[in-house]
């Protein structure tokens, strides 16, 4: 489950009543926003790197780094990187044009 209260909170977009975290996710990365370990455990989203090997054998573009990030429960950078996902205009692109044409 994702907590809506948690997204407007990380001014992030509010999780559609049927959406599933895949969903959301690639919804959320393809409009411009980065996501990492951090922010997905804070907003309900556990799995992550699951849901990453699921968007690898999807045609989904995107990149995934590994980085280290702010923790939103206590608001430090523990030295740990965390996996890191986002898409590039090229990507969003090609996403779109992808989308569209499945439609």
């Amino acid at each position: 489950m994702i907590h809506a209260d948690k997204c407007q909170e990380l001014r992030l977009p509010k999780p559609k009543s049927s959406e599933t975290q895949l969903t959301y996710i690639t919804r959320t990365i393809a409009e411009g926003f980065n996501l990492n370990t951090r922010i997905c455990r804070y907003i309900g989203i556990h799995n992550l790197h699951s849901i990453v090997a699921t968007m690898k054998r999807k045609p989904v573009p995107f990149t995934l780094c590994r980085g280290v990030a702010i923790c939103p429960f206590t608001g430090e950078a523990p030295p740990y990187p965390v996996d890191q996902i986002y898409m590039t205009l090229e990507q969003k692109d090609q996403y779109r044009k992808e989308k569209t044409a499945k439609a």
